[in-house]
């Protein structure tokens, strides 16, 4: 009976509580439950973090980043803001990773992106995000100005400010659903403003993006309707 109880123990891990504090690790014996051996362990708080955008459109795609993380079985997700620790909306597993896109929600509001704790359902940390309208602006250090409609093959003037340039800013025109570092055409930022940009010849929704391409950084985003 107790050699079983010894393979059991060697052969399977056994996950940490989720509640930080003191804790014996004990060898009991099947037969009468008596304690054998104990040894005190500390359960301490992990240091885990999670990064992600502070504002995007409905339904964009973000990338969430942590560091930090516990068990393969725990999970991110986004939820609104103030939700109860157990709640979860759309979600991934963060297995061996340390980063992943996920889909914004489709409905505008406050929300939180969680790092949760498979064992208890314990969120460890969250960020906030604010979900815009699908074809709201949207600017960090930076503004983009230009017509919010014109027509196919069109050159229109661009006018932007930056509150940090750098060696390899451009501004870009995209579809609306195209990757962000990728594009149709793009202009560096050389000079004074205006940008003179020409626009696709197909009709559609398409995007003008200020990009800092050396520090990876979408600096300034807004919708324009080719049409």
């Amino acid at each position: 009976m107790n050699i079983f109880c010894i393979r059991r123990i060697t052969d399977m891990g056994r996950l940490a509580p989720a509640e930080t504090g003191l804790y014996e690790v004990r060898y009991v014996l099947d037969e009468g439950k008596r304690t054998m051996a104990s040894q005190p362990i500390e359960v301490t708080e992990p240091e885990v973090t999670v990064d992600a955008p502070s504002k995007i459109r409905a339904g964009d795609t973000i990338r969430v980043q942590w560091t930090g993380a516990v068990h393969p079985r725990d999970y991110i997700t986004i939820v609104p803001m103030g939700a109860d620790e157990g709640a979860s909306g759309d979600y991934f597993r963060v297995g061996d990773k340390s980063q992943q896109d996920i889909q914004a929600p489709e409905t505008t509001g406050l929300y939180e992106v969680r790092y949760v704790l498979n064992e208890g359902k314990r969120v460890m940390v969250a960020s906030v995000l604010e979900v815009l309208d699908a074809d709201a602006p949207l600017e960090k250090g930076a503004s983009l100005n230009a017509p919010e409609t014109a027509a196919p093959g069109e050159t229109i003037e661009v006018s932007w400010t930056v509150d940090n340039e750098s060696a390899d800013q451009r501004v870009t025109v995209a579809r609306a659903d195209q990757a962000i570092f990728t594009w149709i055409s793009a202009v560096s930022l050389e000079g004074s403003t205006p940008l003179k940009i020409k626009l696709p010849d197909e009709p559609g929704d398409y995007e003008l993006r200020l990009l800092d391409v050396s520090e990876q950084e979408v600096l300034a985003r807004r919708m324009i309707w080719v049409e």
